[in-house]
């Protein structure tokens, strides 16, 4: 059987473009979170400092609402559970939310301006210990769908 040279061609750069893509595939955006107070006194109101910003070789509209409603909480205590919900907490999951008080025009490499999100709104983070935060997006439908989740951070509650 002879294989002609422009099929072997033909069948290289597939499987290169092929490669390349799959490879390239990134997330739409990054979730990076920072502590603004670490550590912060038991009792004390706990912000985080999150920044989204656009990986993507895209621009794109992202809104920008009631900073904490946009995000999911993954917030864990030192022996990974899971602390206590605040009332706030709880009466948001029973209610839709729509994020759109602002909208804005990201270019590829540039970032939301940096929101805080006061974690302790809806977990008991009062006693002492080490908490651990992660925090989630979804990714609009035209984007992509799925969720990003972001770096996860330490906050030490003391006495």
């Amino acid at each position: 059987m002879k294989i002609f040279p422009k099929r072997v061609l033909t069948l290289l750069t597939l499987t290169a473009l092929t490669v390349g893509s799959a490879l390239s595939t990134t997330t739409p955006f990054t979730l990076t979170l920072e502590a603004e107070e670490n550590p912060v006194k038991a009792g004390a109101e706990i912000k985080i400092g999150i920044t989204l910003r656009n990986s993507s070789s895209r621009a794109m509209y992202m809104s920008l609402g009631l900073s904490e409603l946009d995000y999911t909480f993954d917030v864990r205590n030192d022996q990974n559970g899971i602390p206590a919900e605040t009332d706030l907490a709880r009466k948001s999951k029973a209610r839709p939310y729509l994020s759109s008080d602002q909208v804005f025009y990201i270019q590829p490499g540039e970032s939301l301006p940096k929101s805080s999100l006061v974690v302790s709104k809806f977990y008991d983070l009062s006693r002492p210990g080490k908490y651990t935060i992660q925090v989630s997006r979804a990714v609009p439908k035209e984007l992509g769908g799925g969720t990003i989740k972001s770096n996860t951070i330490t906050i030490t509650v003391v006495q």
